[in-house]
């Protein structure tokens, strides 16, 4: 039986998202759809431990590099260093594949980025 995390890795690959696995983080990068990085792939991760009901249960809190800033966020460190966690609730994929759900999800969220 694979694990959260393989799962994950396993569904953002087979959506052609680059992972690297850093700081206790799978990171990749999200091509902005809208907002301050409109059209520019923008790296972002999602904790290790946050994977392991995956895709049962959508993660919480995604995390960008500190350059990534938004007008309104509960964020905290991440820990990868330079960079902010910031919390965001999903509650459910719908009918969505969870990798599509999740990739729309951090896009999402990335339009709301002011700088």
């Amino acid at each position: 039986m694979r694990t959260g995390v393989e799962l994950f890795i396993q569904n953002m690959t087979g959506l052609g998202f680059e992972t690297l696995l850093e700081a206790e983080l799978v990171i990749y990068k999200v091509v902005a759809l809208d907002g301050a990085y409109t059209g520019r792939p923008v790296e972002t991760g999602v904790a290790i431990g946050e994977l392991e009901a995956w895709p049962h249960v959508p993660p919480h809190w995604l995390h960008f590099p500190g350059s990534v800033r938004f007008s309104q966020t509960n964020s905290q460190p991440s820990p990868k260093s330079g960079w902010l966690m910031h919390s965001r609730q999903i509650t459910g994929w719908g009918d969505a594949q969870a990798g599509i759900a999740w990739a729309s999800h951090v896009r999402a969220v990335l339009s709301e980025a002011v700088a």
